[in-house]
């Protein structure tokens, strides 16, 4: 299992090889245990493969979610790296962005940027904004609209890279104008109730998703769902232009209501995915694991909080948890604009319904999806969770050698 997430975090994030110029940099101590008013300390070295560089130009950035905003530059200094203090007023996180430059003042070309944070009484951070009243009752609504629509799934061979795997296209009919697709693999001539469930989503991308048969083997029933119920096996061309035409803007529009929203129909899709694999005969009936990055973190989290029958999640960069946080001060990330609407797929919310264990990893240098509402979401929990933080990562990229950060809580009583 741990092998298996090690491949996940490495699809979302990815650390740079040796030559290449870059800063090492943390906070003074473990980044999550320093509380409001408490000096927080950072500190930078520039370094090419490893070795501190002298005499490069850099330019600093402070920012926190208490309104703290500072600027500086100096110059690189293997003996005296550079060191910023700052402290927070409430509950949230300081970041520090660093940046080395050439002599005409530009950014150093090959050299990774920095992004590190710092959180003050982290288990205190909460969502900003209630769940909706009728949260439980909209999704009692969607699901009866999806059990309406009957399930005929079309199954299409595909051919498989592993000789000892069966795999299948998919197509689903869902709400909305578009099935559910994706692909489906399993272990030749799997007896029936064999085979633990691994259910694969994706992140926010206009493409064909995996076959993920690799999975299937390694002997699990693999499902991989698409985002966004287009035909799977097509052309780079074909999803560029569904990019363009029909799912122009997909995510950030049709936000004002709920039912319409691509979210909504999207997380519907997955469901009905998962209730086909759920008759499958292969399946054990026992085991149903999901797993995602960023959006696909997004739909896990969705998917756990709604279906009973998953038994365990991994989410890696979780996106659009805790949306309303802007409202209230919180930093907004790449993500829609807050709309009441988004509040019922916001993961902060589904969060507090996920009955199974679920892993985390965040980015702690992660200006797509702050660390704050991340700590809002995973302290809404009540279900085993371990949340790995990472400084330096990014959305995608981290420095060599970064530090993991780690916290965990067992399911509350």
């Amino acid at each position: 299992m741990k092998q298996i997430f090690a491949l996940l975090l490495f699809c979302c994030t990815a650390a740079l090889f040796g030559g290449e110029i870059y800063f090492q940099g943390d906070s003074e101590k473990n980044p999550l245990t320093y509380r409001c008013g408490e000096k927080i300390v950072f500190r930078a070295t520039l370094v090419e493969d490893g070795k501190p560089l002298s005499g490069i130009p850099i330019q600093w950035n402070l920012f926190s979610e208490d309104g703290t905003k500072e600027k500086g530059t100096a110059v690189s200094d293997p003996a005296k790296p550079l060191t910023v203090r700052t402290k927070l007023a409430k509950p949230g996180f300081a970041y520090l962005e660093v940046k080395a430059m050439d002599k005409d003042g530009k950014a150093l070309k090959g050299a990774l940027p920095l992004c590190i944070s710092a959180g003050a009484d982290v288990e205190k951070i909460r969502q900003t904004v209630p769940e909706p009243k009728d949260f439980d009752e909209f999704w009692t609504r969607q699901k009866q609209r999806l059990a309406a629509v009957p399930m005929k799934a079309k199954l299409t061979p595909v051919t498989s890279k592993h000789k000892n795997v069966d795999c299948w296209m998919f197509e689903i009919p869902s709400v909305g104008e578009y099935p559910a697709t994706g692909y489906i693999s399993m272990p030749k001539g799997a007896k029936p109730g064999s085979l633990k469930a691994w259910v694969t989503v994706y992140g926010y991308g206009f493409h064909s998703v995996p076959m993920q048969d690799n999975m299937a083997n390694r002997g699990y029933l693999s499902l991989s769902i698409s985002r966004h119920g287009l035909p799977q096996g097509r052309d780079k061309q074909f999803y560029e232009d569904q990019r363009k035409g029909a799912y122009k803007g997909f995510g950030f529009r049709n936000n004002k209501e709920a039912e319409s929203c691509d979210f909504n129909l999207m997380i519907l899709r997955d469901l009905r995915a998962i209730e086909y694999l759920k008759t499958r005969p292969e399946w054990d009936g026992k085991h149903l694991h999901v797993n995602g990055g960023s959006m696909g973190a997004f739909q896990a989290i969705n998917i756990a909080g709604q279906e009973p029958a998953v038994t365990s999640v991994q989410a890696a960069i979780p996106w659009c948890a805790d949306l309303g946080g802007v409202t209230k001060g919180r930093f907004q990330g790449w993500r829609p604009g807050y709309t009441p609407a988004l509040d019922y797929f916001d993961i902060v919310n589904q969060a507090k319904r996920i009955q199974c264990p679920v892993s985390f990893y965040i980015g702690l240098g992660d200006r797509v999806c702050p660390a704050s509402s991340q700590f809002a979401m995973y302290n809404n929990m009540t279900c085993e969770r371990k949340l790995t933080a990472e400084q330096t990562a990014g959305h995608r990229k981290k420095s060599p050698g970064a530090k993991s950060y780690k916290i965990s809580a067992p399911k509350s009583k």
